[in-house]
């Protein structure tokens, strides 16, 4: 029987599907395989078809879970317990909590990074058919993860490259370590095959995702301003013009050293503003999160950026557990003195407790009135963006699942 190869296709998820999209090229021996991309519970339902067996694939993050579970759940009540339809669910939520999506009702669950795991398995499925339900399958990183670009165009989308998987550091808060322990940075081998279909495609801005900017690998082992350059002067020579870097989502972390860092960017990359990490002004808060720098770090970042002509836009994050009014209003304060000597904006991020970390248990510490009006002055002078309230709705919606299905 033919298969039909259904996915939920948004815009959280779509770098996952891309990678997906790009396993399957590369392993997968199948070619009575349809791929469809759908965006919607209707374009989901008429995906599926009644002559092959279905496969339909959501990626999941901890912030979605509350809507792929509506509409997961709609579509499977609409099917009933058909024989050809399968419901699988992969991505960041996976990895951490596996076992509340089995919870949620999916057949089968892909836990950690499934490029290859998942096109091994639809191999499989050819060979012998639905071997298991109820089941998490886990996965390691591709042994070929560094030599492939494993960026493939996904409905109309080509996603960035990822230069970088994983993180060192390790915070608490973060998901980022939940998959890979130790980074891994890609070949030249790799952005090589990146740029073949980049440029196939007829592209122009080239944008990579990264967790920590500074920190990527070409030519040598060690973290240092020549790798960056390197990777720059041959894209260049690769006939890449438009290069973006140090904004999302390739951020930066702050250090006391990132003025040659800066001095790269100003020389190849078209973008003026950049993001910054910061999290937080309070020293003793960025200790307890593990970020290792200082807020004595996030000036000399700022002071580097606008010495090399870049706009600072600094992310912090309000509502950690234990965090209390003083906290936040230092925080905010500490960033007003930092604007008024470089040219800056304040995003303002709400805490979330993410599955797979340390902080998954905990729920945010409640915003004072004067925290609240403080946020409202510096927004109403542009000084800052109020993330913040999108992601206390997030919250809301993480707190729900979490205590549904988690078990805890």
């Amino acid at each position: 029987m033919r298969t039909n190869l259904v996915f939920f296709f948004q815009d959280e998820s779509r770098n996952s599907v891309a990678a997906l999209v790009a396993g399957i090229d590369y392993f997968c021996k199948r070619r009575d395989m349809d791929i469809v991309y759908a965006r919607s519970e209707r374009e989901l339902m008429n995906s599926i078809s009644p002559d092959s067996f279905n496969i339909i694939a959501f990626s999941v993050t901890t912030v979605n879970f509350h809507d792929i579970y509506n509409i997961f759940g709609s579509v499977k009540n609409k099917t009933g317990k058909s024989e050809n339809v399968l419901y699988v669910a992969g991505g960041p939520h996976a990895d951490g909590d596996p076992a509340s999506l089995l919870a949620a009702g999916f057949d089968l669950v892909f836990s950690g990074y499934s490029e290859e795991s998942f096109p091994l398995f639809l191999n499989r499925l050819s060979e012998s058919g639905v071997s298991q339900r109820s089941a998490v399958i886990y996965s390691e990183t591709s042994s070929v993860w560094q030599k492939r670009s494993f960026a493939k165009f996904a409905d109309d989308y080509f996603p960035p490259l990822e230069i970088q998987r994983g993180c060192r550091y390790r915070c608490n808060y973060c998901q980022s370590c939940v998959r890979l322990g130790s980074p891994l940075y890609k070949s030249k081998e790799a952005v090589d095959e990146y740029i073949d279909d980049f440029h196939s495609k007829g592209f122009k801005r080239f944008s990579f995702v990264s967790p920590d900017a500074f920190d990527i690998r070409f030519e040598t082992d060690k973290r240092s301003p020549e790798n960056i350059s390197s990777l720059f002067d041959y894209l260049q020579k690769r006939k890449i013009k438009l290069i973006e870097y140090g904004q999302f989502p390739s951020e930066i972390r702050p250090r006391g050293d990132t003025g040659s860092y800066f001095q790269v960017l100003a020389k190849y990359t078209k973008n003026r503003k950049i993001v910054i990490g910061a999290q937080s002004f309070l020293d003793e808060r960025l200790r307890k999160i593990r970020r290792a720098h200082t807020s004595a770090d996030i000036e000399s970042t700022m002071d580097a950026a606008f010495r090399f002509g870049f706009y600072s836009i600094v992310d912090i994050i309000i509502g950690f557990p234990d965090e209390t009014a003083d906290e936040r209003i230092y925080t905010l304060n500490r960033f007003r003195e930092l604007n008024r000597k470089y040219p800056s904006r304040l995003h303002v991020h709400y805490f979330l407790p993410l599955a797979g970390t340390e902080m998954y248990y905990s729920n945010p510490s409640k915003l004072d009135i004067k925290t609240l009006r403080l946020l409202d002055k510096l927004e109403r002078d542009g000084r800052a963006k109020g993330w913040w309230r999108e992601g206390k709705k997030m919250t809301e919606k993480i707190i729900l699942m979490r205590d549904r299905f988690s078990g805890k």
